[in-house]
């Protein structure tokens, strides 16, 4: 890493004579470039978990803790050896809007991923806390397969938008996230675009995204116990208030 560019005096993403305009800091809810367009982020290192009743447990006694390791790491251990388990926000704060742009990214590994174990992270539909599986857009490794897909779930129809976006490996992270930038949906691996899925359609039912409200969450099926860890987990969204 080399050595930074210092702005003594602070950055400002406002203009000047505005209520933030000497803030020394870039304002953390808007630019000043578009009046009313702004950025609203859930971003999480996992070097602490924070309010517990922001997140959900899903599975039978499986649970979701700090676990050591270089950059803050948190670990999902299912209740049982073959347990479904995830853990998800409790409120959904996202959504797919043409026109808008929107980032997704995670960096996380499964212990094991051979043979018929499943594993997924993305956005999903939760409403009042609650998951459900019917709207979601997530990068999905399928049992007996290393393949990471990205599938896209709009009203319980599911299609797979792009096929062996990666391939995963026992304990090793793999860094994936998608940027919706209004109109098309790129897809990133470990810093590379790999895919590109051009005029996407947002919508209830027969389009490309869900226009339902989504929340981050990463899970999985294991087969002997498995355990998913996550380094860090980010997602963004361009809105207007």
């Amino acid at each position: 890493m080399g050595s930074p560019t210092r702005f003594t005096y602070g950055v400002s993403t406002q203009p000047k004579g505005s209520f933030a305009g000497d803030y020394p800091l870039p304002d953390p809810f808007m630019t000043g470039g578009t009046k009313g367009k702004e950025v609203y982020t859930y971003a999480n290192d996992f070097v602490d978990l924070g309010n517990n009743a922001s997140r959900v447990i899903v599975g039978t006694n499986s649970t979701f803790a700090l676990t050591d390791g270089v950059n803050g790491l948190g670990i999902l251990t299912p209740g049982a050896g073959t347990t479904a388990s995830a853990v998800h926000r409790a409120a959904a704060s996202f959504q797919f809007i043409e026109g808008k742009k929107l980032w997704c990214v995670h960096r996380i590994k499964m212990s094991s991923v051979a043979g018929n174990t499943v594993f997924y992270f993305g956005l999903t539909k939760v409403s009042g806390g609650t998951l459900a599986t019917t709207d979601r857009l997530v990068f999905s490794k399928a049992a007996a397969s290393t393949s990471l897909n990205l599938v896209s779930t709009v009203n319980n129809t599911a299609t797979t938008l792009v096929t062996g976006a990666a391939t995963v490996a026992n304990d090793t992270f793999i860094t994936a996230g998608y940027y919706y930038d209004g109109k098309d949906l790129q897809v990133f691996v470990d810093g590379a675009l790999v895919a590109r899925v051009q005029d996407v359609t947002v919508g209830a039912s027969g389009t490309t995204l869900t226009n339902a409200l989504l929340s981050p969450i990463f899970g999985m099926t294991p087969v002997s116990g498995e355990t998913v860890t996550i380094d860090y987990a980010m997602v963004a969204q361009e809105t207007s208030r």
